[in-house]
């Protein structure tokens, strides 16, 4: 019973953050915060869930190897297999994205919160086509929050935000010649009123 509970626990340790990573939104869904928090939150999530899959494949090795002397069935067999295979894969990709914010560190750059107004830009890069994404976020009385989409924008350049008169002023330089430039959005019908 003590070696059936074991494997339950190695297939937890392997499965759960590949449904964290695959099937539901960054850090199991949670909308905490704000959007910035709920990035790094994730992002330091990464070497935690590397640690996880590794010690479920640690457990996956030794239930295997304790197990080399009775006779199993093909199917337990093949079950071990394919969840060490994804434990594996897992552990390769965990251990690039782990590598690759130590180097390159975060993008939580990219993200500006501003009383209501938040605001991520994707794809920043030579090769991308950059995208502002202007939300309007409530928080209720826990810290939880939703966002509505407000705006997506294509590449402002260096931009800053405020709200006045329920108007979403956008001041944006895009260095195209054009100097500063602003944008105006109506941000009447969004409220976190019930």
């Amino acid at each position: 019973m003590l070696k059936r509970k074991k494997l339950i626990i190695a297939y937890l340790l392997i499965m759960l953050p590949l449904l964290d990573s695959l099937f539901i939104p960054p850090a199991f869904g949670l909308q905490w915060h704000n959007a910035k928090t709920m990035y790094l939150f994730s992002a330091y999530l990464i070497p935690v869930k590397l640690l996880l899959v590794t010690i479920g494949g640690f457990l996956l090795v030794k239930q295997d190897l304790q197990h080399q002397q009775q006779a199993r069935s093909w199917y337990h067999k093949l079950l071990d297999s394919l969840i060490f295979i994804v434990a594996g894969v897992q552990f390769i990709v965990l251990a690039i994205i782990s590598g690759l914010y130590l180097v390159l560190g975060t993008q939580a750059n990219n993200y500006q919160q501003q009383d209501n107004i938040s605001v991520y830009t994707s794809d920043i890069g030579a090769f991308g086509k950059a995208t502002h994404y202007f939300s309007y976020q409530c928080t209720d009385e826990y810290g939880f929050y939703t966002l509505n989409p407000i705006v997506t924008l294509d590449w402002l350049g260096h931009f800053s935000f405020s709200v006045k008169d329920n108007t979403l002023v956008i001041k944006h330089n895009d260095y195209a010649g054009k100097g500063d430039q602003i944008k105006r959005v109506d941000l009447t019908g969004y409220s976190c009123e019930n």
